[in-house]
């Protein structure tokens, strides 16, 4: 076994037993509490037993999240090596003879959807690769909410039907005629957006360092979209294409760190409740900062617990983005942070966020543009579609124009 598999996995035991021990000393003041009141004293030493504990939570879960990475990282490497003509051998193939100038400009397709397993589809030399591959959703600020999910490959046109009327029930004699009610419909279609991006790879790095080109060009691409994804679904900008829920809102309400938070924020989750909504689908998202707060603050004088913990908050699932904290400056090209802080709650299950037909990989390394500046460009494309589904919900009988399933708070900082 790896020698960095055994030390993690020996830190994710140590983890474990102290997280243990916590969880016990926490257990006896819940003990105590179904017997008589704590003390001062001893609310004060479950306090301190709360924050160690979701301290040690989140190391152990760090712990093992690497080691869970680190395995699936071997076994891809281990599968890599296995593969007699992999999807790398391929694209390191294409690169070479484009830049050798065996073969001119090329495009290979890189399919929407998941191919065989073998890497190679047939001798065309498409390559077989899906997006959630390339997407991982584990960095700060890149990290998906629980509900919102990336469909790929999707074709032809597509729609949403909405039904934008209510029918009521209604007493009448016996033998009189009922008044009619008619029911209306609306649909909702996705907007496509071209999204794509240009990479000039030196021809020295090329030559120099070809066996890593695949990795280098694709950690790039992959950060590229993750960021893009992670700005449109979180960020407040006000974009003129592709935008997510926030994008342009204005603060439904206030929600300050202090001993009324726990139950403003569970006010705002209920806002969602009241509209028809299923709340235990709720979704917030703030930074880490206003984690951090979070998970230091009691939920209420005198009673235990923090508004963060077991990995909830206020028992609703939550994603730490410092995106929620942006916006567009002045000229409308790029996020800036906002002076003030954040909370975004939604039901992402609302925000459907496509990416239609095949992703296009160019690589060129002939022609006169490049050849000039002695690079090999690649050149991705692709269309996106960002849909908030939520927009032309009717709720309690109310027609709308804007999100329903989405709001944002603005965060004050306690007195």
């Amino acid at each position: 076994m790896d020698k960095k598999i055994k030390e993690l996995q020996a830190k994710r035991r140590e983890k474990s037993a102290a997280l243990a021990d916590l969880e016990q000393r926490l257990n006896g003041f819940d003990e105590i509490t179904l017997q008589r009141d704590l003390t001062d004293e001893e609310r004060k030493h479950q306090r301190e037993a709360q924050v160690a504990f979701n301290k040690a939570k989140s190391e152990y879960d760090g712990v093992c999240r690497e080691l869970s990475d680190e395995i699936a990282d071997q076994q891809a490497r281990s599968c890599l090596r296995e593969k007699e003509r992999n999807t790398g051998a391929k694209l390191r193939e294409l690169l070479s003879s484009t830049h050798n100038g065996v073969q001119s400009r090329r495009e290979i397709v890189l399919t929407g959807t998941a191919g065989s397993g073998t890497g190679v589809v047939g001798d065309s030399g498409a390559v077989s690769l899906t997006i959630h591959d390339m997407i991982p959703t584990l960095n700060e600020g890149l990290g998906l909410p629980s509900g919102l999910s990336l469909v790929t490959g999707v074709t032809g046109n597509e729609l949403w039907p909405v039904s934008v009327d209510d029918v009521a029930m209604e007493e009448t004699g016996e033998v009189e005629a009922l008044s009619a009610q008619v029911l209306n419909f609306d649909k909702l279609t996705p907007i496509q957006r071209r999204v794509a991006l240009r990479v000039l790879v030196s021809n020295t790095a090329i030559d120099n360092a070809a066996f890593d080109l695949l990795s280098f060009v694709q950690q790039k691409f992959t950060l590229a979209m993750r960021k893009y994804i992670a700005e449109k679904v979180f960020s407040q900008a006000a974009w003129n294409g592709n935008k997510g829920p926030f994008s342009g809102a204005a603060p439904a309400g206030t929600i300050t760190l202090d001993a009324t938070a726990y139950k403003n924020i569970l006010k705002a989750v209920a806002q969602f409740a009241d509209k028809g909504y299923d709340a235990s689908q709720v979704c917030l998202v703030f930074d880490a900062a206003t984690e951090a707060e979070l998970k230091s603050t009691p939920k209420a004088e005198g009673q235990g617990g923090f508004i963060i913990e077991n990995g909830k908050c206020a028992g609703y699932n939550y994603v730490v983005s410092h995106y929620i904290n942006t916006k567009l400056d002045e000229a409308g090209k790029t996020l800036v942070t906002t002076p003030d802080k954040y909370i975004g709650i939604g039901l992402f299950n609302y925000e459907v966020v496509e990416q239609h037909g095949d992703v296009r990989l160019t690589v060129d390394s002939t022609s006169d543009g490049v050849g000039m500046k002695n690079v090999t460009s690649v050149i991705l494309n692709t269309s996106m579609s960002f849909t908030d589904i939520s927009v032309k919900t009717t709720t309690n009988g109310k027609k709308n124009t804007t999100t329903t399933a989405f709001a944002l708070y603005k965060v004050a900082a306690s007195a």
